[in-house]
């Protein structure tokens, strides 16, 4: 095969794999707002179910009226649960996903630049994007990074606290919504405290990571 011929076939690889991460990218910001608005429902919901259920109305599904009224609160907290723990693991997902295709961007563009002779081109993703980075996405990488997911935990460990305390809610809705809430603790957990303390980063690895994040 030609060198033009493999240089085209990389160069096209590059930019479906780019294609990739930015649509991964768009998933996890998304289930991050949802997540964000979820975790402001069940705030409401524990905090103040009665003003829940008055707002509240009817669900049209497949031609069927469901009037949501009728519905025991505790099954829409438990089905809030649910919702959120499913977006939780899309944004994990996702977010990964991310940050595993940055690393093996960067080794395309380490190729590519060896093969066109020149160790300065192809680097947007890589060398150019790290270089002179700025402080307020350093700053945007701490908040999503480090202060989400302790908001996150300490959320989730005070609606808990708060619906086995102040709700009169039966024991099985309520140990059903601690697993809910268990469980995307733990997904967050493995998603961003397991692999920096177990993963054998190789050099420069952490910097790229980290900033690819934000």
């Amino acid at each position: 095969m030609s060198d033009d011929r493999t240089l085209s076939i990389v160069h096209d690889h590059y930019k479906e794999t780019f294609a990739t991460i930015r649509e991964r990218e768009r998933l996890r910001d998304r289930s991050f707002m949802i997540l964000i608005g979820l975790f402001a429902l069940l705030a409401l919901e524990v905090y103040n179910p009665a003003q829940v259920g008055a707002a509240i109305g009817v669900l049209h599904v497949l031609g069927t009226d469901i009037d949501l009224k009728q519905l025991p609160l505790s099954l829409l907290l438990d089905a809030s649960w649910v919702l959120t723990l499913t977006v939780a693991l899309n944004y994990c997902r996702a977010a990964a996903h991310v940050e595993r295709q940055y690393l093996y961007l960067h080794k395309l563009e380490d190729w590519m630049s060896a093969a066109l002779g020149d160790d300065s081109l192809y680097r947007r993703e890589g060398r150019v994007y790290l270089t002179n980075y700025p402080l307020f996405l350093n700053w945007a990488w701490f908040l999503y990074v480090i202060v989400f997911p302790v908001v996150l935990i300490l959320a989730c460990l005070v609606l808990v606290w708060h619906q086995w305390f102040s709700l009169p809610y039966s024991i099985w809705h309520k140990g059903f919504d601690t697993i809910m809430a268990l469980l995307i603790l733990a997904s967050f957990g493995v998603y961003t405290v397991v692999p920096r303390l177990s993963r054998p980063f190789k050099k420069g690895e952490p910097e790229v990571l980290a900033k690819h994040e934000s």
